[in-house]
């Protein structure tokens, strides 16, 4: 039975559109017998590096799409990576809406997919409950649910009896509730991706395994073919989906593109069947305070999570071509296992099958990364799963299809956009770290107002030292140190885990001190992170440009600020910004903090390729500081050397410093 999990899935359609250029051949003859690889086509539109559920997905969309002109590579075997331990449970239980509805539409899209394609897919809809322990838990989970039935899914909280109705191995003598959603399912994960790839196949997507991906060719910030070791191939798009790997293939091109996930050991257990063999429809478990969930296999248990302090692997170069299982730790598993007996004490006499340990790779901010490289033009990523490829990788791979395809994702999936991440946050010295700290956060409260603990420091403004001798609290906002708050001399807060709360924190009538003091006296605060951008031209090529691009009309007097929006094609927004008008040719912008890499791509994208027009990054160059309240003016006016009255310093005015060191505005 486990080698039926953990072997390959040796399935192929009766007319197969792939081709192996390496099999792995039973015997001699066997190897004389096999067929010689397919050649690879010399050009395509695009060529898709990975054959896992999400490079499957993202083939099987751009050919549902109309674009058929597509090659999917993959080094190894399909399914043989990740998406070959994957533990097949499709959970739309989700924080965030965008993965909510990922996984929704991946649910609905693999409990069709058997019929549209021939191929078995394990399709089961067993329904999920995950357990709270704690009443915080408890409104974690409401707030799921809410977001869950404004989608239409159907979900319920129940009762700790309801729970033993559902699943009578569950002990839930510390239950305080759960959230029931029945119509959760479990799959195959490997046939679902050979299912994915059958269809793409027969809509004309070429396939090719044993085949990796070398070098990524590049010409004037555009993607222009791939080397592989069988050859070279020409194409206007190059997808990334390689998975644990995609790090390293992002750094393979003429021009690297960072990609920041890294790998982390994950753990799960399989048993032989009960005495009496779980239904196959029995609910999976997920029990976010015992860091754990459990799912039906075979009669018996698949049960893994996600444990405090995680293993960081493959942390220098490729690994190896295709997964095997790691060594087994069961030292380390210790923690899960207790739980898991815990929560069915029953099991303790139940034979354990094997541990099977798997990497697993892990984002910054555990999200998962999307979209088009802010460097090369034509370049896609889609990684870094975060353990959920299979419940994403429906949703994304059709995500990702028509972000190429329109130029556009049919939703807003800036959540899980690759431009989110600037460079400092893809050091491997970075990503080993945060991993370490994401991993367990798998399992925590998602609360409001949570930071990060790892990576920090990265980009401080120049007051940073000043400010937190003053008991600044920090928040870090793409890789930059903000203030939170202050806490005021001899007053004590709580621990950072005890802070953790949907209730009312404790640092509430701080920030409630500080409000009052912003409205009624003068306050200054500390922008500096704000992203910020000088475009300049000799001519009036910066004004044209500008104007067409933004929202508002630019074309005022020098000294004036204008607040706009940056619009696409379709009139949408893609960036809140102000904009002062420095010179007649010249132009300062402040945007958003974490707006920095993707508005500097936006805009290098559509900007004229035109000598005369410059644009600077000066981020680095200006301390921003806002002075907000009734009595700002009053403070300004005893630091200014010319007077700050509304007849000289008017709202949505700027002036530059004499000593050309700065400048100043009012809104």
């Amino acid at each position: 039975m486990f080698l039926r999990l953990l072997s390959d899935v040796r399935w192929r359609p009766a007319a197969p559109r792939w081709s192996g250029a390496a099999r792995c051949p039973r015997s001699t003859s066997a190897a004389s017998e096999a067929p010689p690889p397919a050649p690879l086509p010399g050009q395509a539109r695009v060529v898709v590096c990975g054959g896992g559920v999400v490079g499957a997905s993202v083939a099987y969309h751009l050919a549902k799409l109309g674009w058929r002109d597509v090659v999917l590579l993959e080094q190894g075997r399909l399914a043989a990576g990740t998406t070959r331990f994957c533990a097949g449970i499709v959970s739309t239980a989700r924080h965030v809406s965008i993965e909510l509805k990922m996984a929704d539409y991946s649910n609905k899209l693999y409990q069709q997919l058997e019929q549209e394609t021939g191929v078995q897919t394990g399709y089961m809809k067993t329904g999920s409950i995950s357990l709270a322990q704690t009443q915080d838990r408890l409104i974690s989970l409401k707030r799921i649910a809410s977001s869950l039935n404004v989608m239409g899914i159907p979900c319920e909280i129940i009762t700790p009896k309801q729970v033993a109705q559902l699943h009578p191995l569950i002990n839930i003598h510390d239950l305080v509730g759960a959230m029931y959603v029945p119509e959760d399912a479990l799959v195959s994960s490997a046939n679902v991706s050979l299912a994915l790839a059958t269809a793409a196949s027969r809509n004309g997507v070429q396939i090719h395994e044993r085949t990796s991906v070398s070098h990524v060719l590049i010409q004037k910030g555009r993607v222009t073919g791939v080397e592989t070791d069988r050859g070279k191939i020409q194409c206007q798009y190059f997808v990334n989906c390689a998975g644990q790997w995609a790090y390293e293939l992002g750094h393979s091109g003429d021009e690297p593109v960072s990609i920041p996930l890294h790998a982390c050991e994950h753990f799960y257990l399989l048993t032989h069947p009960l005495k009496e063999p779980l239904a196959s429809s029995v609910p999976t478990i997920v029990d976010p305070d015992g860091r754990i969930y459990i799912r039906n296999w075979q009669g018996g248990i698949l049960s893994g999570g996600f444990e405090k302090n995680p293993k960081p692997l493959f942390t220098e170069g490729r690994n190896q071509l295709e997964i095997q299982n790691l060594q087994e730790d069961w030292d380390h598993f210790e923690p899960l296992l207790s739980s898991l007996l815990r929560r069915m004490p029953d099991l303790e006499a139940l034979q354990i099958m094997q541990l099977v340990n798997c990497p697993e790779s892990f984002t910054p901010d555990m999200r998962c990364i999307m979209g088009e490289s802010p460097t090369v033009r034509g370049y896609f990523v889609l990684a870094g799963m975060n353990s959920a490829g299979i419940s994403y990788g429906g949703g994304a791979g059709k995500y990702l299809a028509e972000w190429m395809v329109n130029g556009y994702p049919s939703e807003n999936v800036w959540p899980l956009d690759l431009k989110r991440f600037g460079t400092l946050q893809s050091s491997r010295t970075f990503l080993r770290h945060r991993v370490m700290e994401v991993m367990p956060l798998m399992c925590d409260l998602k609360v409001p107002r949570w930071d990060f603990q790892t990576g920090r420091q990265l980009r401080t403004s120049p007051l940073y030292d000043r400010l937190d001798a003053q008991g600044a609290r920090w928040m870090e906002k793409h890789g930059f140190e903000r203030v939170k708050y202050f806490v005021p001399p001899g007053k004590d807060l709580l621990d950072l885990d005890q802070s953790k709360t949907f209730y009312k924190p404790d640092w509430f009538d701080i920030v409630g001190s500080e409000v009052k003091c912003c409205k009624e006296a003068v306050c200054v605060i500390d922008m500096s992170s704000f992203t910020k951008f000088e475009i300049s031209s000799t001519g009036d090529q910066a004004l044209e440009s500008l104007q067409y691009l933004f929202s508002n009309d630019l074309d005022v007097p020098v000294g004036h600020v204008v607040h706009t929006g940056m619009l696409n094609e379709k009139g949408g927004y893609e960036n809140d910004c102000s904009i002062a008008r420095l010179s007649k040719r010249s132009f300062f912008m402040i945007s958003p903090t974490d707006q920095q890499v993707h508005c500097w791509a936006w805009l290098k994208n559509r900007l004229p390729n035109d000598s005369n027009l410059t644009m600077e990054d000066v981020t680095w160059k200006y301390t921003a500081l806002n002075l907000i309240g009734p009595r700002a003016v009053d403070v300004l006016s005893e630091l200014s050397y010319a007077p700050i009255t509304p007849e000289h310093f008017p709202s949505l005015f700027c002036k530059v410093s004499v000593a050309e060191l700065g400048w100043s505005c009012t809104h």
